[in-house]
């Protein structure tokens, strides 16, 4: 849609309106009324632009400074192109009344007959014109977003697919199958059973990983119990430097987070703070009405480990285009907290 204050449309506008301001006067001229009235072109060119810039005018300020431009073409097409509908059928016949009752009998001298055919059918073009203006700007606007939506998508999808494979290989990088073959080995020793226990919660973050890779989300259920192998495999490694805790209630499990959330926040995590003994590290997962937060303690590393920086970027995008809540990310002197939205 226009703006109502902008330059070059005010301009434009304008022009168009004298133009058929122009047009209407002597289209629908009387020379009887005119020349009893003492009435002149230049006066009815006037009464005309005035009329046709209040109808015109009116429409898009009706159309700006209401609800309309706060709707999404997603859920509320209908009520869009039915809201414009009203306007451009009302304001009209609004206008038309008010200028034939008041301003015309004092311009023209005379009580307009309004059930006259001269003034229904300028009425009737007043409103058709202004439907069908109305009707290419909404057309433009449902157009733009059309192609709007078909970019996003192409970008979400380039976007999954980023954060599938990073996800996938950072799991299987050497630091981590280092860690995780040091790991086994001290086990296979020391605790043969533990170490049967790893292999298999390795295993299943493996499958998880590989079964989830054509899925943009998934239920917080299967992402938790997911979860519980990638918390179990580092807790091994870290012992009870590392703690997390959990607290959803049962009626949220259905509720849906992008692919890997977690993952990539538990790793993050993780990888960016200190994890000893004097200063342990806790993870809490907590779910609320429509929103999850993972929140740990802020005990960042002097040096990073090398990290290719799309993580929670890659999240925020994600979300993005698959829900209206923004991702929210909190950080203070202590802690720091990311809140996803539940699908």
């Amino acid at each position: 849609m226009p703006k109502l204050f902008d330059t070059k449309d005010l301009l434009i506008r304008h022009l168009i309106i004298l133009a058929l301001a122009i047009f209407f006067s002597i289209a629908f001229a009387s020379d009887a009324e005119e020349a009893a009235a003492n009435i002149g072109l230049g006066q009815k060119i006037l009464f005309q632009f005035i009329f046709i810039a209040v109808i015109w005018n009116g429409n898009i300020a009706l159309v700006e400074y209401s609800p309309y431009p706060n709707w999404s073409w997603e859920t509320n097409a209908k009520k869009k192109i039915i809201y414009t509908g009203i306007v451009a059928m009302f304001w009209p016949a609004l206008v038309n009344y008010f200028f034939n009752s008041v301003m015309y009998p004092i311009i023209m001298r005379k009580v307009c007959d309004l059930g006259s055919r001269q003034n229904i059918t300028f009425l009737v073009v007043s409103i058709s014109i202004t439907l069908f203006i109305n009707a290419v700007f909404v057309a433009i606007e449902f157009f733009n977003h059309w192609r709007k939506s078909i970019t996003e998508k192409e970008a979400l999808k380039r976007s999954t697919l980023t954060a599938e494979f990073e996800s996938l290989k950072s799991q299987v990088n050497p630091h981590f199958l280092f860690n995780s073959l040091n790991t086994l080995s001290s086990l296979i020793e020391e605790n043969p059973k533990l170490a049967t226990d790893f292999v298999q919660q390795l295993a299943s973050v493996y499958r998880y990983l590989l079964s989830q890779n054509d899925k943009e989300t998934v239920s917080l259920g299967e992402e938790l119990d997911f979860m519980k192998s990638y918390v179990f495999l580092n807790q091994i490694r870290f012992g009870d430097n590392l703690k997390v805790e959990v607290s959803v209630a049962d009626n949220l499990l259905n509720k849906d987070i992008v692919t890997l959330t977690l993952q990539i926040l538990l790793e993050n995590a993780i990888k960016h703070n200190v994890i000893s003994r004097d200063k342990p590290l806790t993870i809490n997962i907590e779910a609320f009405a429509d929103r999850l937060c993972v929140r740990n303690n802020l005990q960042a590393k002097t040096q990073l480990t090398p990290t290719n920086g799309i993580g929670l970027s890659n999240i925020k995008n994600r979300y993005h285009f698959l829900s209206n809540q923004e991702v929210l990310i909190r950080q203070s002197q202590t802690h720091f907290e990311v809140c996803v939205p539940l699908i």
